[in-house]
């Protein structure tokens, strides 16, 4: 993966034309794969839509997962970084005095609806640095507003950052053991007892240990579904579930859908490109 500084990450929205633009709002579709983007804040807001692979984000306070076929709503001027593998996805940026646009809302991981990826998808014919027209001003103004009704609905994908070196190292831990990760091993790896890392973890992070760790397994899940040469069963064994079952149903909890139904819709993205996905019915979309 491509690691850019913050000098580069400037430069590539720079060359994107992706602030700065006086139209009410524009759609870009990202062509870049397997890069990392350091921290840095849009002028604008951002409907960000996955059509295809895993999106990472991370502000000061959380870590998310943007999944295939869901969207993130990121707000403008606020400080984030951004990891993208092998993604296909497509944003809107709203003009941040836009007063459509929702308000006092942060970065929200959304459920996309059919119309929100139909109208994002015809959106794309106004690329950045497209003159402004009474059909565009229309258009990204009801898009604006029906931001403010998805918005009020956030999707649990995200996990808390930690304050403090020893409760970072803990939480580095699970996620690089997330099959075997247990209580005794965190507080190892902070080099705090067992009863003060639960404390800390409580008082810091706002849940419990037990907590972190079930939430890190069932998103270290939702990444690996999206390799089809690795069983469900071997996920759920991977992420640390002793049975098939308890892992559907705590997938089915967060997710709001099975392990398998989460697979197929992305086993569909793989094999439809957003071009494709533009001229789609509704039906095809929405798997």
């Amino acid at each position: 993966m491509e690691t850019l500084g913050a000098e580069a990450t400037r430069r590539r929205i720079a060359d994107n034309r992706l602030d700065g633009s006086d139209a009410v709002a524009f759609a870009f579709v990202d062509a870049a794969r397997h890069v990392a983007y350091d921290w840095h804040a849009h002028t604008g807001h951002q409907l960000l839509y996955a059509v295809r692979g895993v999106v990472h984000l991370e502000t000061s306070e959380r870590r998310f997962l943007l999944p295939p076929q869901r969207a993130a709503w990121i707000p403008a001027g606020l400080s984030h970084r951004t990891a993208i593998d092998d993604v296909e996805s497509c944003s809107v940026f709203f003009r941040a005095d836009l007063p459509e646009c929702p308000e006092g809302v942060g970065l929200r991981i959304l459920a996309a609806s059919p119309l929100m990826r139909e109208m994002i998808g015809f959106a794309t014919r106004w690329p950045p640095g497209t003159p402004s027209d009474p059909l565009a001003e229309s258009y990204f103004r009801t898009l604006a507003l029906l931001c403010r009704d998805w918005t009020e609905a956030e999707m649990p994908f995200h996990l808390p950052v930690a304050r403090s070196p020893a409760l970072a190292r803990a939480m580095d831990y699970a996620q690089f053991h997330l099959a075997k990760a247990d209580i005794a091993g965190a507080a190892d790896a902070a080099a705090l007892s067992v009863r003060t890392l639960r404390r800390r973890f409580a008082d810091e992070v706002g849940m419990s240990w037990k907590d972190y760790l079930h939430h890190s397994r069932l998103l270290g899940a939702m990444a690996r579904l999206g390799d089809p040469a690795i069983s469900i069963a071997e996920v759920a064994e991977d992420v640390g579930f002793a049975s098939l079952s308890a892992f559907s149903k705590a997938f089915a909890q967060i997710a709001g859908e099975s392990p398998g139904r989460y697979r197929r819709r992305l086993c569909q993205a793989a094999r439809i490109g957003p071009d494709r996905q533009q001229n789609l019915p509704v039906e095809s979309l929405s798997g």
